[in-house]
């Protein structure tokens, strides 16, 4: 049996940020998420990241293939209703569990969900299908979710950078002293989440 975790550590190890953006494209996309992030990226990270050039075309390359992924089932599901189903929708891997699970928070936290939900697992590719059902601002969208994005992927990697020879706490302060721009953009995300909670009495608005 194919060890679907060695073979994309290979691809990585062989072709680098090209095979990182093409497996964030897949998951967000949905049309072969064959491993979830949380498997791949800090192993991604460990082996892509040596020096803070690496580690933002690491992002870079993450964000890239993430945000464009995931205007895949958006677009799909833009002017659809649900039930209804095209040739490309057919392809995209998603249970109706999960459609759900992706419906409900939308309508509970509303458009914000975009931006903070790229941070959590299954929700981070699926909240893009109710957003496109409730034909959310294209251009929205696409904001939301390249900072969502950026944050989780710039999060991720930076911890990894930083915390091969320090504590967890040591990397964190070290991060937001040393790279307040990083800082900056968790501030931005915590802003955005801040508001999806306060938003919650207009879901669809929001």
């Amino acid at each position: 049996m194919v060890d679907a975790t060695a073979v994309a550590l290979d691809l990585l190890r062989l072709y680098g940020p090209l095979a990182l953006c093409l497996f964030t494209f897949l998951e967000t996309s949905m049309l072969f998420p064959f491993l979830p992030s949380e498997v791949v990226v800090p192993a991604a990270a460990a082996l892509l990241i040596t020096d803070p050039v690496s580690l933002l075309v690491f992002v870079l390359a993450a964000t890239v293939g993430g945000t464009v992924g995931a205007f895949v089932p958006f677009y799909v599901c833009y002017r659809t209703r649900p039930g209804e189903h095209g040739w490309l929708r057919r392809r995209i891997r998603v249970s109706d569990e999960q459609i759900e699970r992706g419906q409900t928070w939308f309508q509970r936290w509303g458009q914000s969900s975009v931006l903070w939900g790229r941070f959590l697992p299954v929700l981070r590719s699926v909240i893009s299908i109710p957003a496109g059902f409730a034909e959310m601002n294209p251009a929205q969208f696409g904001v939301f979710t390249a900072v969502g994005t950026t944050g989780f992927y710039a999060a991720t990697g930076a911890l990894v950078y930083y915390g091969r020879e320090e504590s967890f706490f040591e990397a964190a302060f070290a991060i937001a002293v040393e790279k307040p721009g990083l800082t900056a953009l968790v501030v931005l995300v915590l802003v955005g989440i801040g508001l999806g909670f306060g938003r919650r009495s207009d879901p669809v608005n929001g």
